[in-house]
């Protein structure tokens, strides 16, 4: 899956579309009442979508989320909130690298996801472009 700005100058190789469900996931079962100062950030997780006009706020929620990712151990995050029973790919195989949920998930070509999703939102942004997904 790919997110990409409507005129294709950026992208990012997430991977499969579980990442960012895993990500939203997380969220959503570790953030409690977080979750209310975050609401186009979530957005963006559950849809891949973003509007130009929010891009630049959805950007400062991700570091917002990823401040709190901090906070939490990689073994508590959430791989499906539908189906909490699945067992994350990554179940009892984290490098040792990885400190928290905030370093946890990487786009396809290893990069920080979270570090990437700022990135094409600022870039969304500056440029007046949508963000959107393609399987």
């Amino acid at each position: 899956m790919e997110l990409f700005t409507e005129d294709r100058k950026r992208y990012v190789d997430v991977g499969g579309s579980w990442i960012l469900h895993s990500v939203y996931s997380t969220a959503q079962v570790r953030l409690g009442g977080m979750k209310r100062k975050i609401p186009l950030a979530m957005d963006f997780l559950q849809t891949g979508k973003c509007e130009p006009n929010n891009a630049i706020e959805t950007a400062r929620q991700i570091n917002l989320l990823r401040d709190e990712f901090s906070k939490i151990k990689p073994e508590k995050a959430v791989y499906d909130c539908d189906n909490p029973k699945v067992k994350a790919p990554w179940d009892g195989n984290l490098s040792y690298v990885t400190t928290s949920c905030a370093n946890l998930y990487t786009t396809a070509d290893g990069k920080d996801l979270l570090f990437e999703l700022v990135s094409i939102l600022t870039y969304a942004d500056i440029m007046k472009k949508a963000v959107d997904m393609s399987e």
